[in-house]
């Protein structure tokens, strides 16, 4: 192959690879910002962490995954929640944070969580899990309905998926529409992956709706 030819089709490799992993998320920040922002004080209590871990009934031996892990806070809270053998993946599409919540955790003395490189449209998940967690991460995903549906697969037989976002109008997206997700729209996605809500929690948050789906 000539020379000139070669590089073309190296170029043109590339260009592919990187279109493989467009778009990317929503409002996307670097690591920095984001761990600034999900670790700041008044977002960390406003989480209402002890009260979603109450909610979700984690048992010892589960797995877990926290997709859109973020700074790691939740996937952290897991780890001790299913203590003694279980397992938490941390999802993220950036490794600065995987590697962020890799050091909180060992700082910690936690050792069964994993961190794990997703895709834009696909957690991929190196094993099945009980449980898949998204707090304030549907909004960021592009193709929303996809990537429910690709993780579906991913759930034990009685495997449960834990929603929770904003409600149109409310949080620091409130004017952009594309990062709007109804509690509706996500049922219906849920749906079209063979998921429906078996539970509906309306009491914790004002300004979220907070959903629990199963098979």
């Amino acid at each position: 192959m000539p020379k000139k030819t070669a590089l073309v089709c190296i170029a043109l490799w590339l260009s592919l690879a990187f279109a493989s992993r467009t778009p990317a998320q929503l409002a996307s920040r670097t690591a920095d910002e984001w761990i600034a922002a999900l670790e700041a004080p008044d977002r960390v209590q406003g989480l209402k962490m002890g009260e979603v871990l109450g909610k979700l009934a984690l048992k010892a031996g589960q797995a877990v995954a926290d997709i859109g892990a973020g700074s790691g806070l939740f996937s952290i809270a897991f780890a001790r929640s299913v203590k003694p053998g279980g397992k938490v993946y941390a999802v993220e599409i950036d490794e600065k944070l995987l590697e962020h919540i890799m050091e909180s955790a060992t700082e910690q003395g936690i050792v069964n969580i994993e961190g794990v490189y997703g895709e834009y449209d696909d957690p991929s998940l190196p094993a099945q899990v009980d449980f898949a967690f998204l707090n304030d991460v549907l909004h960021h995903i592009a193709y929303r309905d996809l990537y429910l549906k690709n993780l579906a697969r991913y759930l034990k037989p009685a495997g449960r998926v834990a929603i929770i976002d904003f409600k149109p109008g409310q949080g620091s997206h409130a004017n952009d529409a594309a990062l709007q997700v109804s509690q509706e729209q996500a049922t219906a996605w849920m749906a079209a992956a063979g998921m429906k809500p078996v539970e509906v929690i309306s009491d914790l948050f004002a300004d979220r709706w907070f959903v629990i789906y199963g098979k």
